[in-house]
Protein backbone atom coordinates (compact mmCIF):
# COMPACT_ATOMS: atom_id res chain seq x y z
CA UNK A 1 0.00 0.00 0.00
CA UNK A 2 1.57 3.58 -1.07
CA UNK A 3 -0.38 6.07 1.11
CA UNK A 4 0.01 9.39 2.32
CA UNK A 5 -1.49 12.19 4.51
CA UNK A 6 -2.42 15.66 2.63
CA UNK A 7 -4.00 18.48 5.05
CA UNK A 8 -5.98 21.84 3.72
CA UNK A 9 -8.28 24.26 4.90
CA UNK A 10 -6.50 25.21 8.35
CA UNK A 11 -6.34 28.46 9.75
CA UNK A 12 -5.12 29.66 13.12
CA UNK A 13 -4.59 33.18 14.42
CA UNK A 14 -1.64 33.93 17.36
CA UNK A 15 -0.82 36.61 18.84
CA UNK A 16 2.37 37.85 20.87
CA UNK A 17 4.21 40.89 22.03
CA UNK A 18 1.38 42.91 20.17
CA UNK A 19 2.69 40.74 16.89
CA UNK A 20 -0.14 38.88 14.98
CA UNK A 21 0.39 35.43 13.32
CA UNK A 22 -2.12 34.13 10.63
CA UNK A 23 -1.48 30.32 10.00
CA UNK A 24 -2.88 29.06 6.91
CA UNK A 25 -2.84 25.42 5.80
CA UNK A 26 -3.53 24.57 1.73
CA UNK A 27 -3.13 21.58 -0.23
CA UNK A 28 -0.67 21.48 -3.14
CA UNK A 29 0.49 19.19 -5.84
CA UNK A 30 3.39 20.61 -7.66
CA UNK A 31 5.28 23.65 -7.26
CA UNK A 32 2.78 25.74 -9.51
CA UNK A 33 0.00 25.04 -7.58
CA UNK A 34 2.28 26.15 -4.29
CA UNK A 35 3.00 29.79 -6.13
CA UNK A 36 -0.23 30.51 -6.86
CA UNK A 37 -1.59 29.44 -3.44
CA UNK A 38 1.38 31.99 -1.90
CA UNK A 39 0.64 34.66 -4.45
CA UNK A 40 -3.19 34.32 -3.49
CA UNK A 41 -2.22 34.94 0.18
CA UNK A 42 -0.21 37.77 -0.22
CA UNK A 43 -2.73 39.50 -2.30
CA UNK A 44 -5.26 38.78 0.74
CA UNK A 45 -3.29 39.88 3.15
CA UNK A 46 -1.31 42.56 0.84
CA UNK A 47 -0.66 45.11 4.26
CA UNK A 48 1.30 42.11 6.20
CA UNK A 49 5.09 42.29 6.79
CA UNK A 50 5.72 38.58 5.87
CA UNK A 51 4.48 35.71 4.09
CA UNK A 52 6.27 32.63 5.43
CA UNK A 53 5.83 29.23 4.28
CA UNK A 54 7.03 25.63 3.81
CA UNK A 55 5.66 22.98 1.20
CA UNK A 56 6.03 19.08 1.02
CA UNK A 57 4.61 17.56 -2.40
CA UNK A 58 5.93 14.32 -3.62
CA UNK A 59 7.87 15.92 -5.75
CA UNK A 60 9.66 18.61 -4.57
CA UNK A 61 9.93 20.77 -0.68
CA UNK A 62 10.64 24.51 0.03
CA UNK A 63 10.74 26.61 2.48
CA UNK A 64 10.77 30.11 2.93
CA UNK A 65 11.62 33.07 5.28
CA UNK A 66 10.56 35.75 3.63
CA UNK A 67 12.75 38.57 5.19
CA UNK A 68 12.85 36.91 8.40
CA UNK A 69 16.41 35.85 9.97
CA UNK A 70 17.30 32.58 8.41
CA UNK A 71 16.29 29.47 9.86
CA UNK A 72 13.67 31.06 12.08
CA UNK A 73 10.06 31.13 10.29
CA UNK A 74 10.32 28.28 7.04
CA UNK A 75 12.58 26.12 8.56
CA UNK A 76 10.30 25.38 11.16
CA UNK A 77 7.43 25.18 9.61
CA UNK A 78 8.51 22.55 7.24
CA UNK A 79 9.96 20.41 10.38
CA UNK A 80 6.01 20.97 11.70
CA UNK A 81 4.75 19.54 8.30
CA UNK A 82 7.20 16.49 8.32
CA UNK A 83 6.96 15.73 12.06
CA UNK A 84 3.31 15.08 11.23
CA UNK A 85 3.78 13.05 8.35
CA UNK A 86 2.00 14.78 5.62
CA UNK A 87 2.53 15.37 2.18
CA UNK A 88 0.82 17.70 -0.44
CA UNK A 89 0.88 19.90 2.13
CA UNK A 90 1.26 24.09 2.15
CA UNK A 91 1.60 25.50 5.56
CA UNK A 92 2.25 29.64 5.44
CA UNK A 93 2.29 31.93 8.30
CA UNK A 94 1.55 35.83 7.72
CA UNK A 95 3.08 38.14 9.96
CA UNK A 96 2.05 41.41 10.94
CA UNK A 97 4.86 43.18 13.04
CA UNK A 98 3.78 44.61 16.53
CA UNK A 99 6.37 46.87 17.40
CA UNK A 100 8.55 44.71 19.59
CA UNK A 101 11.30 42.69 18.33
CA UNK A 102 10.98 38.32 19.61
CA UNK A 103 14.72 37.84 19.02
CA UNK A 104 15.10 34.28 16.54
CA UNK A 105 14.46 32.04 19.64
CA UNK A 106 11.06 33.84 19.83
CA UNK A 107 10.47 33.79 15.91
CA UNK A 108 11.16 30.30 15.82
CA UNK A 109 8.81 29.39 18.57
CA UNK A 110 6.10 31.40 17.31
CA UNK A 111 6.20 30.28 14.24
CA UNK A 112 6.41 26.86 14.90
CA UNK A 113 3.72 27.13 17.46
CA UNK A 114 1.16 28.62 14.67
CA UNK A 115 2.28 25.76 12.38
CA UNK A 116 1.25 23.09 14.33
CA UNK A 117 -1.98 24.42 15.95
CA UNK A 118 -3.14 25.41 12.25
CA UNK A 119 -2.33 21.68 11.48
CA UNK A 120 -4.08 20.64 13.94
CA UNK A 121 -7.57 22.22 12.94
CA UNK A 122 -6.55 21.15 9.34
CA UNK A 123 -9.26 19.01 7.45
CA UNK A 124 -6.92 15.64 6.78
CA UNK A 125 -7.37 13.07 3.81
CA UNK A 126 -5.47 9.91 3.39
CA UNK A 127 -4.57 9.31 -0.20
CA UNK A 128 -4.15 5.88 -1.71
CA UNK A 129 -2.60 3.49 -4.48
CA UNK A 130 -5.76 1.78 -4.83
CA UNK A 131 -7.32 -1.04 -7.36
CA UNK A 132 -10.30 0.05 -8.50
CA UNK A 133 -13.57 -2.90 -8.52
CA UNK A 134 -17.44 -3.16 -9.60
CA UNK A 135 -18.94 -5.85 -7.67
CA UNK A 136 -22.48 -6.58 -9.03
CA UNK A 137 -25.17 -8.79 -6.90
CA UNK A 138 -28.71 -9.32 -6.79
CA UNK A 139 -30.78 -7.79 -4.58
CA UNK A 140 -31.26 -10.53 -2.88
CA UNK A 141 -27.50 -10.97 -1.79
CA UNK A 142 -26.76 -7.70 -1.10
CA UNK A 143 -29.52 -7.47 1.12
CA UNK A 144 -28.04 -10.22 3.69
CA UNK A 145 -24.27 -8.48 3.42
CA UNK A 146 -25.11 -4.83 3.38
CA UNK A 147 -24.26 -4.02 7.00
CA UNK A 148 -21.07 -6.65 6.84
CA UNK A 149 -17.66 -4.53 7.24
CA UNK A 150 -15.80 -5.65 4.10
CA UNK A 151 -12.33 -5.24 5.63
CA UNK A 152 -10.32 -5.65 2.74
CA UNK A 153 -12.07 -2.95 1.30
CA UNK A 154 -10.44 0.49 1.09
CA UNK A 155 -13.62 2.92 0.10
CA UNK A 156 -16.80 2.77 -0.90
CA UNK A 157 -16.68 4.41 -4.39
CA UNK A 158 -19.93 4.71 -5.12
CA UNK A 159 -23.25 2.62 -5.63
CA UNK A 160 -26.00 1.73 -8.25
CA UNK A 161 -29.44 0.20 -8.37
CA UNK A 162 -29.92 -1.14 -11.74
CA UNK A 163 -31.21 -4.89 -12.80
CA UNK A 164 -28.59 -5.60 -10.02
CA UNK A 165 -26.78 -3.62 -7.35
CA UNK A 166 -23.54 -2.22 -8.52
CA UNK A 167 -20.74 -1.73 -5.76
CA UNK A 168 -17.74 0.42 -6.53
CA UNK A 169 -14.75 -0.31 -4.44
CA UNK A 170 -11.27 0.65 -3.96
CA UNK A 171 -8.83 -1.77 -2.44
CA UNK A 172 -5.07 -1.56 -1.50
CA UNK A 173 -4.80 -5.25 -1.72
CA UNK A 174 -6.98 -6.47 -4.80
CA UNK A 175 -6.26 -10.28 -4.33
CA UNK A 176 -7.44 -9.93 -0.79
CA UNK A 177 -10.59 -8.15 -1.86
CA UNK A 178 -11.45 -10.61 -4.37
CA UNK A 179 -11.45 -13.57 -2.04
CA UNK A 180 -13.23 -11.71 0.59
CA UNK A 181 -16.20 -10.75 -1.33
CA UNK A 182 -16.69 -14.36 -2.99
CA UNK A 183 -16.36 -16.11 0.43
CA UNK A 184 -18.91 -12.92 1.71
CA UNK A 185 -21.35 -14.15 -0.96
CA UNK A 186 -20.68 -17.51 -1.32
CA UNK A 187 -19.22 -17.20 -5.27
CA UNK A 188 -22.46 -15.07 -5.74
CA UNK A 189 -21.22 -12.20 -7.06
CA UNK A 190 -19.25 -10.56 -10.28
CA UNK A 191 -16.14 -8.46 -9.95
CA UNK A 192 -15.34 -6.78 -12.09
CA UNK A 193 -11.63 -5.14 -12.23
CA UNK A 194 -11.87 -1.02 -13.49
CA UNK A 195 -8.08 -0.52 -13.63
CA UNK A 196 -5.98 0.80 -11.03
CA UNK A 197 -6.24 4.65 -9.42
CA UNK A 198 -6.22 6.43 -6.05
CA UNK A 199 -8.64 6.99 -3.45
CA UNK A 200 -9.07 9.26 -0.76
CA UNK A 201 -10.84 9.21 2.59
CA UNK A 202 -10.62 11.43 5.58
CA UNK A 203 -7.84 10.45 7.93
CA UNK A 204 -8.67 8.86 11.33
Amino acid sequence: MSAFVTADNGEYVYEVQRSKFIGLCRRVESDEQAAEVVANIRRRYGDCTHVCYAYLTEESSRSCDDGEPSGTAGMPIMECIRTAKLCNTLVAVVRYFGGIKLGAGGLVRAYTHTAVETLCVAHKTEVADCALYSVRLDYAVWKKIEKRRVQSLYKLIGMEYNKTVDVRCAATDGDAFEREWQALTQGKCEIVPLGNGRAERDAT
